[in-house]
């Protein structure tokens, strides 16, 4: 027997399994791009729908519910909006909210996503959180229901700036007339004397003052002055 003969003939079919097993994985790994592809193509529409009935229209509201008092800046790219507050004297921070929509690398999952911010940051505030589904089974009225309560939350935190006592340290004044706290940015009264704002807890404090400043700016008033 020719051992050379049959040696070539063992290495040549293991050479030929090799090719074959080499094919079916070139054709496994076509096959899977080309249902990737297919699904992103379905992600894409969805999250475009989702961006058209969902998301942008919450978001949008929200802008607009907040632009007599705080109004923000609007951005938006094809499958994310955000907004992004300003720092005034009655919300003493910068905020953004975005809300968005991505998957994951295949394709086969859709994930919506919150993220939040305060800066600085001195209450409790979960500012990032994401929902997944399955991209064949997307609840169109539970992503609806999902983003609503991130954005009531969002809300809830950036108003609580607004009396939050670390935030509004700066805004706290006291009533020269009766020595209570008053908050600047909606003190019911307010007066400039000498080149400063005075600012008083009602009206009649404020027309006591006006009446005779130095009385109570020398420090002669022993006890609060009687409302």
């Amino acid at each position: 027997m020719d051992t050379t003969s049959e040696l070539e003939k063992r290495i040549q079919e293991k050479l030929a399994l090799r090719e074959e097993r080499r094919l079916l994985r070139q054709n496994h790994t076509q096959r899977q791009m080309i249902e990737i592809d297919e699904r992103i193509k379905r992600y894409s529409l969805v999250a475009d729908r989702l961006m058209e009935t969902i998301i942008r229209p919450q978001i949008e509201r929200l802008k607009q519910c907040f632009e007599a008092i705080n109004a923000p800046q609007w951005e938006t790219t094809r499958h994310a909006c955000k907004l992004l507050f300003k720092h005034t004297s009655e919300f003493p921070a910068t905020a953004a909210l975005e809300v968005g929509v991505s998957r994951d690398g295949e394709g086969k999952t859709i994930l919506v996503q919150y993220d939040a911010s305060i800066l600085p940051l001195f209450i409790r505030f979960d500012g990032k959180d994401q929902l997944s589904m399955p991209l064949e089974w997307v609840d169109e009225a539970k992503i609806a229901a999902w983003i609503e309560e991130k954005v009531l939350q969002f809300v809830d935190a950036y108003m609580s700036l607004e009396t939050a006592e670390q935030y509004q340290a700066e805004n706290i004044a006291t009533d020269p007339v009766c020595g209570m706290s008053v908050n600047k940015t909606d003190a019911p009264a307010k007066m400039d004397y000498q080149r400063r704002t005075y600012y008083f807890c009602i009206d009649d404090c404020r027309k006591k003052f006006a009446e005779n400043p130095s009385r109570y700016l020398t420090g002669s008033r022993t006890a609060p002055e009687p409302k």
